[in-house]
């Protein structure tokens, strides 16, 4: 299949940044056919979150029957899912239709917006672990959501390293998903703590972008004074599958200084999903996400007062020279 059809699960974003917007415009760009249910109106722009209107949870199941019943949805993800009936009517339909085929699921546990407005409600945070991660092909949260889901089950972790999200991901995958990848956006890491967790763990598959062998940027597009004193480096936790073995892949590229940041989560998880759509494998999928919501970032223009969204569309334009 030339475009493989996915689906997103999430809320609407009238701003265009995030959520279904964000989603479909990325599978779009990755070309991949986008469906999509809607389970929440919000009003919101670069500023932040006004106010939210949840769908009626009946009804998101009737528009998730209707995509699934006539498209063959090669993978799906899930972004806000607000409340406990909704998470519990999209987990019992998703069991109901994958019975006997492989349900492949890109779970982006979103529960707090940049802007501080809640985006899933402390009782559906339970519904969320029990009914969601477990179904989950992989699960993306952040450092704030890590920590939010992990203090459910009474750990209070705070997670300001590399070496902590190594260890907070590893107890997120024991949540049942089949693989976690903890984002390193909101935690700095440094060139002498990559190389010292490479050290301590050989075996971590590591993958760079626009970084040399060193870890440091090249000269070429940078400043001769710029240094990496912070990079951005996810972490990911993958289930081999095989007596209980996990392969652990780190992801580092350079922290870019931007305001272009709305929708980011949103973006990368959409990116995942239709790299998993086209046949990659996991960490396959992670590298290329990465890579274009990097892109996505460092090629975005102007929108809004506050922070705008990411270029979802940097891919299909083709230039000499980056912006």
């Amino acid at each position: 299949m030339s475009s493989p059809a996915v689906l997103t699960i999430a809320g609407s974003d009238p701003s265009g940044g995030a959520g279904i917007q964000a989603d479909l415009k990325t599978f779009t760009a990755l070309k991949c056919y986008g469906t999509s249910v809607i389970t929440a109106l919000t009003a919101q722009n670069t500023v932040g979150v006004r106010g939210v209107h949840a769908c009626p949870p009946g009804f998101v199941k009737e528009q998730l029957e209707s995509v699934l019943d006539d498209t063959n949805i090669v993978v799906m993800k899930t972004g806000m899912l607000f409340d406990e009936a909704t998470i519990r009517v999209v987990a019992s339909t998703l069991r109901k239709y994958y019975t006997e085929k492989p349900l492949r699921l890109v779970c982006d546990p979103v529960c707090v917006s940049t802007s501080g407005h809640v985006l899933l409600v402390d009782s559906a945070l339970g519904s969320l672990i029990d009914e969601m991660l477990p179904l989950a092909t992989l699960i993306t949260p952040n450092k704030s959501e890590a920590e939010h889901i992990l203090s459910h089950k009474g750990q209070m972790v705070v997670i300001s390293s590399l070496a902590d999200m190594v260890s907070a991901s590893t107890e997120l995958l024991a949540m049942g998903p089949k693989a976690v990848l903890l984002k390193g956006g909101h935690v700095k890491s440094t060139i002498a703590e990559v190389h010292g967790l490479i050290a301590e763990n050989p075996a971590i598959s590591v993958y760079t972008y626009e970084l040399d062998e060193n870890l440091n940027a090249p000269k070429v597009g940078f400043s001769g004074e710029h240094q990496l004193a912070s990079l951005v480096v996810d972490v990911l936790q993958h289930s081999t599958g095989s007596r209980g073995g996990v392969e652990t892949s780190i992801f580092i590229r350079p922290r870019i200084d931007s305001t272009s940041t709305h929708g980011t989560g949103c973006t990368l998880s959409a990116a995942i999903t239709c790299g998993l759509a086209r046949g990659l494998s996991i960490p396959e999928a992670v590298r290329d996400g990465t890579i274009y919501t990097h892109l996505g970032i460092l090629h975005a223009f102007p929108v809004g007062a506050g922070h705008g969204p990411l270029n979802h569309t940097h891919s299909l334009v083709s230039r000499f020279v980056p912006r």
